[in-house]
């Protein structure tokens, strides 16, 4: 009986581990495809940062409906536009202090701002 508490217990551990993981890494997914998508509207001839903010946090509330809205930030940095997110992933068993009651998330994206030129050489 006390193996079988063992047992049980460590595979309860690995079965809650395992789900966290999963959760963390379609969290980091999600927001990674916001941040690109916003900065390559961003880079639109015509577009500015603020459109590649707005992309993101738009495409954020529809990937993760439930999640806290993320902090997202766009700037033109020479001819490359970042777009920059931050989240928190829910943790499945929350303790009461920090950092265990959610898990930070951060994304980077850099796209070339795309230049119009007429005619060809």
């Amino acid at each position: 009986m006390v193996e079988f508490a063992f047992t049980v217990g460590l595979l309860m551990l690995l079965v809650v581990g395992t789900a966290q993981v999963a959760i963390f890494l379609n969290y980091r997914s999600s927001l990674d495809l916001a941040t690109s998508e916003g900065a390559f509207q961003a880079s639109l001839v015509g577009h500015q940062p603020g459109d590649g903010k707005l992309e993101a946090e738009t495409l954020w509330s529809r990937l993760e409906p439930g999640a806290a809205p993320a902090d997202v930030s766009a700037s033109i940095q020479g001819d490359l536009v970042v777009v920059t997110a931050t989240a928190y992933a829910p943790a499945i068993l929350p303790l009461p202090f920090p950092p265990f009651n959610r898990l930070p998330i951060q994304s980077r994206s850099v796209h070339t701002i795309e230049r119009f030129q007429p005619g060809s050489s």
